[in-house]
């Protein structure tokens, strides 16, 4: 299945470009965590001062200056090994492997304050917005709710990113990677068939799983 989009719970055949605007290239800077404990996320920081991935952009802080837009040929460097994974068939490193589950989750009505209060307790940095029928309707990161200047009671159905960028549990790192380079989203959550949410990829798993050992190679 791959990448899949979604508006309001359900799939759209729309194409990712048209709705989602392509991503500037920033040097790794401070990788906040994702799904992760601070402990773990101590660790990264460590390690990752001594890693670096061209194009990878890391939690996005609203006071940097904008980054240069991403060449056609950085581009390619990242869409390439996916599109190689793609011919040969089966994935080198699929996203069940590394995705977080469960994943935190809130509905249209949760406020901004809870939702706020959910991810600094957790020490997370994305939230799925899930409908009553337990189908992915969105995704909030906490930078969206620190900038909405909305008051705290107000719910998150005002400011949730209403497309969604989703992918299978078969959908392999390299195709992850460059969907993160391309476009300017931190989290992707991982749906199965039948829409369910069953995970989610953050950029930080990432850069967490080439640290951990693996090679940027067997991803080609």
């Amino acid at each position: 299945m791959a990448l899949v989009i979604y508006d309001q719970g359900y799939r759209i055949q729309t194409p990712v470009q048209a709705l989602f605007k392509p991503s500037g290239v920033e040097p790794v800077e401070e990788i906040k965590a994702s799904h992760a404990t601070a402990g773990e996320e101590q660790r990264v920081h460590a390690e990752g001062e001594q890693f670096r991935i061209q194009g990878y952009q890391g939690y996005r802080d609203p006071r940097r200056r904008p980054a240069p837009r991403t060449s056609q040929a950085q581009r390619r460097g990242y869409e390439e090994p996916a599109k190689q994974n793609q011919t040969r068939g089966a994935p080198s490193l699929p996203a069940s492997l590394y995705m977080s589950s469960p994943v935190q989750w809130i509905t249209r009505h949760t406020s901004i304050a809870e939702a706020r209060d959910r991810m600094r307790n957790l020490k997370i940095e994305h939230l799925v917005v899930m409908s009553p029928q337990e189908r992915p309707l969105g995704i909030v990161s906490y930078g969206q709710l620190e900038r909405s200047g909305q008051h705290p009671m107000i719910n998150v159905a005002s400011i949730y990113s209403r497309h969604l960028i989703a992918a299978s549990p078969d959908t392999d790192a390299a195709h992850l990677a460059a969907t993160f380079v391309e476009y300017e989203i931190g989290a992707i959550p991982i749906v199965d068939e039948r829409d369910r949410l069953v995970g989610i990829v953050t950029r930080t798993d990432l850069l967490r799983l080439l640290i951990s050992g693996a090679r940027i190679e067997s991803w080609a």
